[in-house]
């Protein structure tokens, strides 16, 4: 039977949210068993000056039936295992398939051994329409009673890490990449509405890869965008365009302040 050991690094990456609290769930529970546990943001963390011991976490936001490309360069880049312990962590609005597997024998081929992963349905992000906050609450209230199990199940040794081969891997190497995001990008101009947009320069310093910066008239977009919606969830008056129109933000309150994501 595997277990953790210590000191657990749990690297996240939350676009708006929903990752951020339950990898904090996560940890606490890990952290009631005596466990020391840091954790730190994917996307200010260079995976070569994490711990040669103790166990890996990685937790991430399904995303184009896989995850976004800055999650698969992180993995990709860590240094080698040395039969440490990893888990993953997997928050979604609806279905995944090229992620929980392929990862695990993405960590595996790089010498760390699977101790589980659990995947938690959260409210999802994506082009809202509209919002029902009372149904949202529910399912957040749900996935984080999950992840704190999930942390209790990982103590206790007895999580687990499946792989189904086969179609999943195929499903990861065809678009584990910025392939789908690209096009997207394409159909999902990001621009700035100039009339509401007050230059407060939050979508500039939050943005996990740096694809905006601030001109005179306003926020401008590069091509570098994974669609983790940070920007538009974090605007304070909602001025960030997708394809030209404006939706309902979807952000959780991860430190009591909606915009409180590390600034890079």
């Amino acid at each position: 039977m595997a277990m953790l050991k210590g000191p657990i690094e749990l690297c996240y990456f939350s676009g708006t949210g929903n990752t951020a609290l339950a990898s904090r769930a996560v940890a606490s529970a890990l952290q009631a068993s005596g466990a020391e546990v840091r954790l730190r943001p994917i996307e200010d963390t260079d995976p070569t000056s994490l711990t040669n011991f103790g166990t890996l976490g990685v937790a991430c936001p399904a995303a184009a039936f896989t995850t976004y490309p800055l999650v698969w360069r992180f993995v990709r880049n860590l240094p080698p295992g040395s039969g440490r312990g990893a888990f993953l962590l997997v928050t979604m609005g609806g279905f995944t398939m090229g992620l929980v597997g392929p990862m695990r024998r993405l960590v595996a081929r790089k010498g760390y051994l699977p101790l589980g992963a659990r995947r938690l349905i959260m409210p999802g992000n994506f082009l809202l329409k509209s919002r029902n906050e009372a149904a949202e609450n529910s399912r957040t209230a749900r996935a984080l009673g999950r992840a704190t199990e999930f942390g209790n199940a990982l103590v206790e040794g007895r999580s687990s890490w499946i792989r189904v081969p086969g179609w999943p891997d195929l499903v990861a190497a065809v678009i584990g990449n910025d392939r789908p995001f690209a096009s997207m990008r394409k159909k999902l101009v990001l621009t700035a509405d100039k009339a509401r947009c007050t230059r407060c320069g939050l979508c500039v310093s939050r943005c996990p890869v740096s694809n905006i910066h601030m001109a005179a008239d306003g926020p401008k977009f590069a091509d570098r965008c994974e669609l983790c919606m940070r920007c538009q969830s974090i605007c304070p008056v909602n001025a960030i365009l997708m394809g030209g129109k404006s939706y309902a933000q979807y952000r959780t309150k991860a430190d009591g302040d909606p915009s409180a994501f590390r600034q890079r």
